[in-house]
């Protein structure tokens, strides 16, 4: 759901891909690299690879505890009002703002690797839809000409399908953990959690491939 569900495809389309992602599998990687590309910056510090963008909770735990590659996790969240729609618009345009502004000042100052979470999301503070938000951080940072020198990574209950994953890379994040897929997982699945996450990702993987492949 979310906004995510605007960019789904709601028709029927006969394509002819330029790659096939089952017959083409050795030619396609999901491989990516967190942290400033060594070209834009003079100070190198060292890129996280990852072969898969969709991360397992110790990869995202490896990332915010390393030292090498700066990093700081930012909450996207934001304290709604329900009484007043006009009012509340205008606090999830501050908020939006506020988390662009905070993140421009990180990677100024050498941060290079951008954790945005909900995880604390409560009664009083509302979740920034995922999309929406993301968008926002990579204008800003391209139209501040810091985009090359940093990364996004999406901590999120707000990703349930492969499609929520495509969009959230599409729009500017290189990897996303999805806590709400691990949750459910261990609330399903107690006994084989990790398996049955495993089995999440490797599906996933398969349907981001056949989407490269139509691009």
């Amino acid at each position: 759901g979310g906004v995510a569900k605007y960019f789904s495809q709601k028709f029927a389309q006969v394509t002819n891909p330029p790659l096939d992602s089952i017959r083409e599998a050795d030619g396609m990687t999901l491989r990516v690299s967190l942290g400033s590309k060594s070209e834009f910056k003079k100070k190198i510090n060292p890129q996280i690879v990852l072969n898969s963008p969709i991360l397992k909770f110790e990869d995202l735990l490896k990332i915010k505890l390393q030292k090498f590659t700066p990093t700081q996790t930012f909450e996207i969240l934001y304290e709604p009002n329900y009484d007043n729609s006009q009012l509340n618009e205008k606090l999830l345009e501050n908020a939006i703002h506020n988390i662009c502004s905070e993140i421009n000042n990180f990677v100024r100052s050498g941060g290079e690797i951008i954790i945005i979470s909900d995880l604390n999301v409560s009664d009083k503070k509302a979740v920034i839809p995922l999309i929406m938000v993301i968008s926002a951080i990579n204008q800003s940072l391209i139209e501040n000409g810091l985009r090359f020198k940093s990364s996004i990574v999406a901590e999120s209950g707000q990703i349930s399908t492969s499609h929520h994953i495509a969009c959230s890379l599409g729009f500017g994040a290189s990897a996303v953990y999805p806590t709400s897929v691990q949750l459910r997982i261990e609330e399903k699945f107690s006994e084989n959690s990790q398996e049955a996450y495993v089995k999440f990702i490797k599906a996933s993987e398969k349907s981001l491939l056949k989407i490269m492949g139509k691009v």
